[in-house]
């Protein structure tokens, strides 16, 4: 497993991440600022699922079949410096083009990279993933607490500063392609003889139940900063504590299910985490001061600690297409949960938050059981399973 190559990989997956996290906190100030309905902040965190999901597919068709290794650093960049735009936009429709440019970049990163880890992880492909992955769960952590942060020292126009990182990061992952395109060439000369069959089905399933953990996901980080302050009635600022708190758990969360899968299987981990995080969310809507953190905390480790996993079981689905595999699972998945998103933006309008974040329970109850249906084993090769780096790939 090349260490080096994974921690900037994951530097990557977390300055392409600030914006997803950073979204769901600049919505009540652009509220405040352009009076949107919730029928239209909502829609905006579906743009963003749109563009950053939905197209991933195609720039995972993309990586396992062409070199374009240059979406890496090109990624990067877009992705942040969109967002950096967004807090500057004159109007509704600049902020949807920032959002879109924000999406595509993040879309152009997720599959090369996801790829690119699985490449340089040799026999730890569930670790090397749950690295890669927790760059992106510490970036959409870190994402409301950099917004509110700039916010309050510049105004809404302060995100625009955050073009500078953007820059400086994707330069430094512009200096590993060299070491990931001879990581992709060894990876395909070891898989690339095997055939690929037909489309294997157990994948359709488990894009259904990563896209109902999406929604999920995406749900809580739209609704419960809206919750906060409009139901509960504490302080916009706060907002940026309130997200940090469920993601951080899950970014520790990331990090720990790696090796544990590793050791238990994908199966084993998925089950569980996903029996427990409707109890969780169900306990943040029923309690109140330090227990409500504490659960919202726990939904984040559910929610999102199931990440790494289930792309490590895509991948071992489909071995030879593993670019495509991630786009599936990290974009594919989140943009259908993103529609969802999209579609309790006006159950919200209707009947309200509170209704709507119950909702939310209902849907991850159903997300876990339909993993019951899930193959207790994913059908991997066993030169696929048994791969290992070439020497000079390794970390020193």
């Amino acid at each position: 497993m090349n260490r080096k190559v994974l921690g900037i990989l994951s530097l990557g997956h977390l300055t392409v991440d600030i914006g997803a996290g950073g979204l769901p906190a600049i919505l009540p100030f652009l509220k405040a600022e352009f009076d949107f309905s919730y029928f239209w902040l909502a829609a905006l965190v579906m743009i963003s699922g749109i563009t950053s999901s939905i197209m991933q597919p195609i720039f995972g068709v993309a990586s396992d079949n062409l070199r374009t290794r240059f979406l890496l650093p090109l990624g990067v960049f877009l992705a942040l410096a969109g967002f950096a735009g967004v807090g500057a936009a004159p109007s509704y429709a600049t902020v949807i083009a920032f959002v879109c440019v924000a999406g595509i970049g993040s879309a152009m990163y997720h599959p090369e990279a996801a790829k690119s880890a699985r490449t340089v992880s040799g026999r730890l492909p569930a670790t090397a993933n749950s690295v890669f992955a927790v760059g992106g769960n510490i970036g959409v952590a870190l994402g409301p607490l950099l917004v509110i942060a700039l916010i309050a020292w510049r105004g809404l126009h302060g995100t625009a500063l955050l073009a500078v990182p953007a820059t400086i990061v994707a330069l430094i992952v512009a200096a590993i392609v060299p070491t990931v395109s001879r990581a992709h060439e060894a990876h395909e000369a070891r898989v690339g003889a095997l055939p690929r069959g037909p489309w294997p089905k157990p994948i359709n399933l488990l894009v259904a139940v990563t896209a109902l953990r999406s929604a999920v996901y995406g749900g809580v980080l739209t609704f419960v900063p809206l919750y906060a302050v409009n139901v509960l009635h504490q302080p916009a600022t706060h907002n940026g504590y309130l997200l940090f708190i469920f993601l951080a758990t899950g970014a520790v969360a990331n990090l720990l299910a790696g090796p544990m899968t590793d050791r238990y299987g994908t199966k084993q981990m998925i089950s569980i985490s996903l029996g427990l995080a409707p109890l969780a969310l169900a306990a943040y809507l029923w309690s109140s001061g330090i227990i409500a953190f504490i659960a919202l905390g726990l939904t984040g480790a559910l929610i999102i600690g199931t990440l790494s996993t289930t792309v490590v079981m895509g991948m071992e689905y489909m071995p030879n297409r593993v670019g495509l595999a991630s786009a599936l699972l990290i974009g594919l998945s989140t943009g259908l949960g993103g529609l969802g998103v999209g579609a309790l933006g006006k159950v919200a309008d209707i009947f309200g938050l509170t209704l709507t974040l119950w909702l939310l329970v209902g849907v991850a109850i159903v997300a876990y059981a339909l993993t019951f249906a899930l193959p207790v084993h994913a059908p991997a090769p066993r030169a696929f399973v048994e791969e290992t780096l070439p020497a000079d790939l390794r970390a020193r």
